[in-house]
């Protein structure tokens, strides 16, 4: 049983225990596990005294799925001297959970974020054929995925292409970062990934995580510096012809008076996706907005032109 499976077998059976008057009146359809049967594939994984229990985990039930996702997801960066132990959840999501991590002292950081993608992730996430436009396909390595096999699982949508789906959008996104990062955004420092892990620098302290933009007020004064520097990286991310495509105040953390833009799954290439320029529009335009209620004024449209007219020459 890969992580996948795991975290799916073992949130059913989560449900199971706590909506079984829901199951009653439900329609007949796909039987969900029943108890005997979810414990019983218990004995898939490792989870004795010699094995690595981080202290978030061992706080959880024995039985509980997220226990055993969490285990089965950063074990390697444990066994790889990346993080030590996971003390507690940041935030939880509909495609994923952030957890604080301590780091390995050879890393030469004290705290690590890690996020974990459920693996219902393309079950939740709206219009995604939007962002897959003229994507390329790519496997954890970054290599390209041209097979036969690999097309058909994922037009057919089988558990195989959704796994290969979901490896796109991790690869994805750990990429995206990492060449922002060395392009100078301000973006968390990509740290590694695996499976469904994405590892990064963790922004704020170890129990006061830096909060998301909408859930702060910047301080007098700061409000146009942040509003400079989020529209640079708008323009960082455009001249290395990447555009968010969901950029809002809901994905920018805010600490110490600066930002800090997260969750690049979605990112498109500008070169080749045909809703490009939509895209950039609607980040410019939520940002605006957000920055509006602090007295920044901003025409959206015309930020979002004079962004896009350098670099394309015209607008389709």
């Amino acid at each position: 049983m890969n992580p996948y499976e795991a975290y799916e077998q073992y949130q059913e059976f989560d449900d199971y225990q706590t909506e079984k008057n829901a199951y009653r009146k439900a329609k007949q359809g796909k039987k969900k596990p029943k108890p005997a049967e979810a414990v019983a594939q218990l004995s898939d994984f490792d989870d004795s005294l010699a094995a690595w229990v981080p202290s978030y985990a061992a706080a959880l039930d024995p039985r509980h799925h997220e226990r055993h996702w969490l285990i089965e997801s950063l074990g390697p960066f444990y066994r790889n001297n990346v993080i030590t132990d996971v003390t507690h959840r940041v935030k939880s999501g509909k495609e994923a959970n952030v957890y604080c991590c301590t780091a390995h002292p050879a890393g030469g950081v004290e705290l690590i974020a890690a996020k974990l993608y459920r693996p219902r992730l393309l079950r939740t996430l709206k219009n995604d054929a939007i962002y897959k436009a003229g994507r390329q396909l790519r496997g954890e390595d970054g290599k390209l995925m041209k097979g036969r096999r690999e097309k058909v699982a994922l037009a057919q949508k089988t558990n195989f292409g959704k796994q290969l789906d979901m490896t796109w959008w991790i690869q994805n996104e750990f990429s995206t970062q990492q060449k922002l990062f060395e392009a100078g955004a301000a973006v968390p420092r990509p740290i590694g990934h695996n499976g469904n892990a994405i590892l990064m620098d963790y922004i704020g302290e170890e129990g006061l995580p830096a909060p998301a933009l909408i859930d702060s007020a910047p301080e007098p004064g700061e409000a146009h510096d942040l509003f400079a520097l989020i529209m640079d990286n708008v323009r960082l991310m455009l001249d290395h012809h990447l555009i968010h495509g969901d950029l809002s105040a809901y994905n920018i953390l805010y600490w110490e008076g600066t930002a800090f833009i997260i969750d690049f799954p979605q990112m498109v290439d500008a070169r080749v996706n045909p809703h490009a320029y939509e895209l950039l529009r609607r980040d410019v335009a939520r940002v605006c907005a957000y920055f509006g209620r602090f007295g920044v004024r901003a025409d959206a449209e015309r930020l979002a032109r004079e962004l896009w007219l350098p670099y394309m020459g015209s607008i389709a």
